[in-house]
């Protein structure tokens, strides 16, 4: 039996981004006609000075921005031709984010600020088991404050995995 070698299909393609932002009377080119195909199982980084556009490229594959022109895909879905419910429900269904500066309520236990995103997705992970994922189970009721840079970063990866 021979077999036959498949192609993989990309899970993301962006085609020719552009993404320009007008400030002021002064344009700011953040990306110019980046093209890139990301596999499933794949690995990547993503490096670049200050500036260069790693964010902006990451904020249109995650559906919080749009590209001034270009097209997206994710798997079959055309992101760039997507409204704004559209891109909400993308963005609830596929995507998982942690913010630089991880967006933890101060006011909220490790635990609640993982089930705030729980209330909202479709067929959530409990919070404890996506604590429980990132070995912070045993801090679910400590509030930010509490927890060092490390276990905050953590916490807000509960939260994208949740």
């Amino acid at each position: 039996m021979t077999a036959i070698a498949t192609t993989p299909r990309a899970v993301f393609r962006a085609v020719d981004i552009t993404k320009t932002y007008q400030m002021g009377e002064v344009k700011v080119h953040a990306l110019r006609g980046v093209s890139l195909d990301l596999y499933d199982h794949e690995f990547v980084v993503l490096l670049g000075a200050s500036g260069s556009g790693k964010s902006t490229l990451l904020n249109i594959l995650g559906g919080l921005d749009v590209p001034t022109s270009g097209t997206v895909h994710y798997l079959d879905e055309e992101l760039t031709a997507s409204d704004d419910a559209e891109l909400t429900q993308y963005r609830r269904k596929n995507v998982g984010f942690v913010f630089q500066f991880y967006n933890l309520i101060p006011s909220l236990t490790a635990r609640e600020n993982v089930e705030l995103i729980t209330e909202i997705a479709p067929d959530p992970m409990s919070a404890m088991e996506a604590l429980d994922m990132v070995r912070l189970k045993e801090r679910a009721n400590h509030f930010p404050a509490q927890l060092s840079g490390g276990e905050q970063q953590r916490v807000a990866i509960a939260r994208a995995i949740a």
